[in-house]
């Protein structure tokens, strides 16, 4: 039976994150509409971060937490807890009364496990509670999210994939194949159905023939934040130099000090002030909405305009100032660009990203028409004076790549350095995640060139190889551990009551996963590159679902096989990208050899 012919499915998500992860939340839950018409979806958001899913049509109810009215006095005490309490059970009921189908705690917060732990549901994804009140993970992406993505592991698969790809699959499980959708496109400029009115006079497109460029001067974290200086000369650059260029600030009310001084700046440089607008403090969702999407690009550090502009096909340069992980929470879609600081030996600070390359990366960027990226960075920046400049960023260009290649955005870097150990640690666990919850994934090493392979990279690679090893050979221990404690338990009569040498049998074969988990922890701590598999086995070991021994047992023996898998992925990159630096045999056309004649092989 076709998706399209089920019952309606009720989806209740909770997603109590600010406006970024509203909008990320909103990209995933488009794409599983589309293919899954019969969803019906309720969000539960925070009352000040609701504005973005009111304005989203295929949206049946939103349902805001007051946080200042009902949380905000408990935790303050300004409530009673019985008063407290009594406000919270009312808001609850809508969410509680019925059975759902489907609950996201999208949230991925221990807080919000207690909500997602009270609403009865058929299929649950991400945090809740037991019936205890100890922390449970139901699935894998959430058991992947909460050991690696919290656990600061690196690794580029972005957010909105893991949630699109985590509820797919679960839709495809539980009701079947989806509807063919085509090939229509997530993103689009009639994505909200904005209410106006007259708030569009407030921004009045004077000259709609020129390109606006959106300027988001401000983020929610102060570390954030680029300086407005900075700003202001990037402002200069594009309009001394882009005379078809106007540019608008964008802001909350706090950011007013800054727009102001971009703007008094920029005025002392450029002759026709108009060009330059500043709409920071004057903004509600609808009206800021309408002007992102209007803009042909948006300048940013690390915020919710970044998701906005992807959800509104307007094309984004983020800079990444304070080093955000942009290839999980970055802008999301094609042709985008990310400009970060190049990364240190750890001994001394990064180096700042100075305006000249943020303009030069724009002004790469804004010309890909002209240039078809026949020239490279580097040249470019050479044409405009600032070599210099290139050797301090790095610059990175977002691709969906085809569903053959795995799909899902992947950040292209552009300067052409060698791989850094952190992003080769990345797409092996990318990859890992990838073959566990999705059962497919390209050959080993796609992504990886022999052109970025060097020195101080193999010298990390090559020692892991025994770690590998070792971890593999864990793994299938415990494995068959876990198996033969399984085949002795299921066979009991009874798991309480059991003569001597049944008793000793199976302490021995406890002992023994102990001893084979403690060995793995300790491997673990050896190598950045293989601190996940401890922290993955202990959320995976702490989220066994069986009541009996003999369920545990058997859960444990999967675990086990499935951490085994991801150690045979870590060997297969480890071997395929030390192959990759070996010599390589070529038989060039036109040696001339002692003998006088062409042809012949070198290496």
């Amino acid at each position: 039976m076709s998706a399209s012919s089920e019952k309606r499915v009720r989806c209740l998500v909770v997603q109590l994150g600010r406006l970024g992860d509203n909008l990320q939340s909103l990209m995933a839950l488009r794409a599983a509409k589309q293919l899954y018409p019969q969803l019906e979806i309720t969000l539960v958001t925070r009352d000040r971060f609701s504005s973005a899913a009111k304005r989203v049509p295929w949206i049946e109810k939103v349902i805001e937490l007051p946080t200042v009215d009902v949380l905000l006095p408990i935790l303050e005490e300004k409530d009673s807890r019985e008063m407290g309490l009594a406000k919270l059970s009312q808001w609850l009921i809508p969410i509680v009364e019925n059975p759902w189908d489907v609950l996201l705690n999208w949230t991925y917060s221990e807080a919000s496990s207690f909500l997602s732990a009270l609403v009865p549901a058929r299929i649950k994804l991400g945090y809740t509670r037991r019936k205890d009140g100890s922390l449970s993970v139901y699935d894998g992406w959430s058991h992947y999210i909460q050991s690696v993505l919290q656990g600061g592991f690196p690794q580029n698969i972005h957010l909105t994939d893991i949630l699109t790809t985590q509820l797919l699959t679960a839709l495809q499980i539980h009701l079947g194949d989806p509807v063919d959708a085509g090939n229509a496109p997530v993103s689009s400029k009639s994505f909200f159905q904005l209410d106006l009115k007259s708030k569009e006079n407030l921004w009045n497109w004077k000259d709609p023939t020129r390109k606006w460029i959106g300027i988001q001067v401000g983020t929610g974290q102060a570390r954030k934040t680029w300086p407005a200086a900075k700003w202001a000369r990037v402002a200069e650059l594009l309009l001394s130099r882009h005379p078809d260029c106007r540019i608008v600030l964008l802001g909350e009310s706090k950011d007013q000090s800054r727009a102001d001084e971009i703007v008094e700046a920029v005025s002392k440089k450029i002759t026709d002030t108009s060009s330059i607008v500043s709409m920071v403090g004057k903004t509600d969702f609808d009206l800021w909405a309408n002007i992102v999407g209007r803009c042909q690009w948006i300048l940013a550090s690390d915020t919710a305009v970044v998701h906005l502009a992807g959800v509104l096909g307007t094309r984004v340069l983020e800079v990444g100032h304070g080093a955000p992980r942009f290839w999980e929470t970055g802008p999301y879609g094609n042709g985008h660009y990310v400009v970060a600081c190049a990364e240190t030996d750890g001994t001394t600070l990064p180096q700042e990203i100075s305006a000249e390359a943020v303009y030069s990366a724009w002004a790469y960027a804004s010309t890909e028409w002209a240039h078809r990226r026949q020239i490279s960075i580097e040249s470019h920046f050479g044409q405009l004076g600032w070599s210099a400049e290139i050797s301090k960023v790095r610059v990175f260009r977002t691709k969906i790549r085809p569903t053959n290649d795995g799909g899902g955005v992947v950040y292209e870097s552009l300067i052409q350095n060698p791989i850094r150990a952190t992003d080769w640690a990345g797409l092996v666990w990318s990859y890992t995640a990838r073959a566990w919850y999705c059962g497919w994934t390209p050959p080993v090493g796609h992504e990886l060139e022999r052109s970025q392979t060097n020195p101080s990279l193999i010298q990390i690679v090559r020692p892991l190889q025994e770690s590998a090893d070792v971890l593999i050979r864990i793994c299938d221990e415990a494995r068959r551990t876990a198996g033969s404690l399984h085949q002795k338990t299921s066979k009991m009569k009874s798991e309480k009551i059991m003569d001597l040498s049944e008793k000793n049998e199976v302490q021995d074969l406890g002992k023994k996963l102990l001893e084979l988990d403690q060995l793995l922890q300790r491997l673990a701590q050896t190598h950045p590159v293989v601190q996940p598999y401890g922290a993955i086995s202990q959320i995976l070991m702490h989220n066994l679902r069986g009541e009996s021994l003999a369920e545990i047992s058997r859960e444990t023996s999967e675990v086990y096989q499935q951490l085994g898998q991801g150690a045979v992925i870590l060997r297969d990159w480890i071997r395929h990208t030390l192959n990759l630096v070996k010599p390589v045999a070529i038989q060039p056309s036109n040696v001339i050899r002692l003998d006088g004649q062409t042809g012949g092989k070198t290496t």
